[in-house]
């Protein structure tokens, strides 16, 4: 009867996964537990944060709660690997969604910004705009990336490069004046068309901070740096000033 007592009593040395995991880890909790499906169960809770949003970061974060409270450490690098290529797949298929040059990225290509440079040319010298000193009115946002860890492997290394352009694309979208292309002028730097606002570096210095924390959580860690360039008086110094910026 004791032993029968003894066996009873060991799962309650064992944390109770449903009662301490975030709701997007119970699976997985569940699998460490049985020690089955783990990899299925991994791969399902990163794509299930990407799904519904949430950074990478975020998702490691959960991903260390579920694995510490079943095993009483963080989840080991195979299981954090796992979760990482399901997220980042996931978001891939965001963005594999798109109509752009690159859609993993959503990054247009430098002839994509060429052609929206010469269309804004062709406008003022028809007098289609209200301000045809194209020199005062635009400028070229420019955004540096550090790259990817020489230590990482080749397919994720790939990845991570995308990912973390994506993010810098979407942040100048959403965070600088009329912004219509973001363009890959290299795998590091990136270039858009903006307005020359009277608030634009304001809004350039948020748009490379909020981009530098993100590159910090990100597996490579890094950093950015950004700069405007006045657009010259004709398109073909344009055309010229992008070729240099891509070299």
């Amino acid at each position: 009867m004791s032993r029968l007592r003894s066996r009873r009593a060991a799962p309650a040395d064992r944390p109770r996964p449903s009662a301490v995991v975030p709701r997007r880890g119970w699976l997985l909790a569940d699998a460490l537990a049985h020690r089955t499906a783990i990899d299925e169960a991994a791969s399902d809770f990163g794509r299930s944060a990407a799904q519904d949003g949430e950074g990478l970061d975020v998702c490691l974060a959960e991903l260390d709660d579920t694995h510490l409270a079943v095993e009483g450490e963080v989840a080991p690098p195979l299981v954090v690997r796992r979760v990482a290529l399901a997220w980042a797949d996931a978001v891939q298929e965001r963005y594999n969604g798109l109509t752009c040059a690159d859609p993993t990225t959503g990054l247009s290509s430098i002839q994509h910004v060429q052609s929206e440079v010469a269309a804004l040319y062709r406008a003022a010298g028809n007098g289609w705009l209200v301000d045809t000193d194209i020199a005062r009115t635009h400028a070229f946002a420019v955004i540096e990336l550090t790259g990817v860890r020489d230590d990482v492997d080749d397919g994720f290394a790939r990845l991570e490069g995308a990912l973390r352009r994506a993010t810098a694309a979407e942040l100048v979208r959403e965070g600088l004046p009329a912004t219509n292309q973001v363009a890959e002028l290299s795998p590091r730097r990136l270039v858009a068309l903006v307005s020359r606002t009277a608030d634009l570096d304001a809004r350039l210095a948020d748009v490379l901070d909020t981009l530098g924390k993100r590159l910090q959580l990100s597996p490579s860690g890094g950093r950015c740096h950004g700069w405007t360039e006045a657009l010259p008086f004709g398109p073909d110094a344009a055309r010229a000033l992008l070729d240099e910026l891509a070299r």
